[in-house]
């Protein structure tokens, strides 16, 4: 598996896309929105490519300050889950953040994920809420 940042308006960007369309929005009967896609020729976009270079995981950066980023549609294949691949992307962003100088990552976790946020060092901030139909809670990560 390699991971790796996507440019913008890409052929593999737009696989991203799909992918994320496929793993995060249509389970629940939704497509992604205008409001999901804005600013993302303005955003950070890492992909985790299997040895044939499909897509089985993706995660995006949205500045958000000078100093402050929102980690954002990240997602995995689901017969990959539990193998590594999400905290793998999650730490090769937070690395290209820092080289960057981005200090902090705040991000909006599935409540069933938020356990997994947790043990890479994010802390949650308020209560749950509702997005895109599902139990939502937000989270820092300094």
């Amino acid at each position: 598996m390699i991971i790796k940042e996507i440019p913008f308006d890409s052929v593999q960007y737009e696989a991203m896309r799909r992918f994320r369309e496929e793993t995060l929005r249509m389970p629940l009967g939704l497509r992604l929105s205008e409001e999901d896609v804005q600013d993302e020729d303005q955003q950070i976009h890492i992909a985790a490519l299997d040895e044939d270079g499909s897509i089985v995981g993706t995660v995006l950066l949205k500045p958000l300050s000078q100093s402050r980023v929102k980690l954002r549609q990240m997602a995995v294949s689901p017969s990959l889950r539990r193998s590594g691949i999400g905290t793998e992307l999650v730490q090769f962003a937070e690395k290209a953040l820092s080289a960057r100088g981005f200090h902090a990552t705040e991000l909006h976790a599935r409540t069933y994920a938020q356990g997994f946020y947790e043990k890479l060092g994010y802390r949650t901030e308020g209560a749950v809420f509702i997005e895109v139909t599902l139990p939502t809670i937000r989270m820092l990560k300094p």
